[in-house]
């Protein structure tokens, strides 16, 4: 299965789930593997913590196109 790499300010949506968008705003490195901090887009107050492995994977999430 294809993974693609993530970045900062990348859109995620899970996998089933379009309408609720998830934005990469930051890494945390000091854990194995990576996680990343995702921003709700419609709400900036929810936040969610994803491992990369995870975020990369299109099982699970999938790239929004906005």
């Amino acid at each position: 299965m294809a993974r693609t790499p993530v970045e900062i300010g990348q859109s995620f949506h899970k996998a089933g789930a379009p309408l609720v968008v998830w934005t990469v705003g930051s890494f945390n490195e000091s854990t194995d593997p990576v996680h990343a901090r995702l921003i709700r887009r419609d709400d900036p107050t929810t936040l969610i913590t994803v491992s990369i492995d995870v975020l990369s994977d299109p099982r699970h999430y999938q790239r929004a196109d906005l």
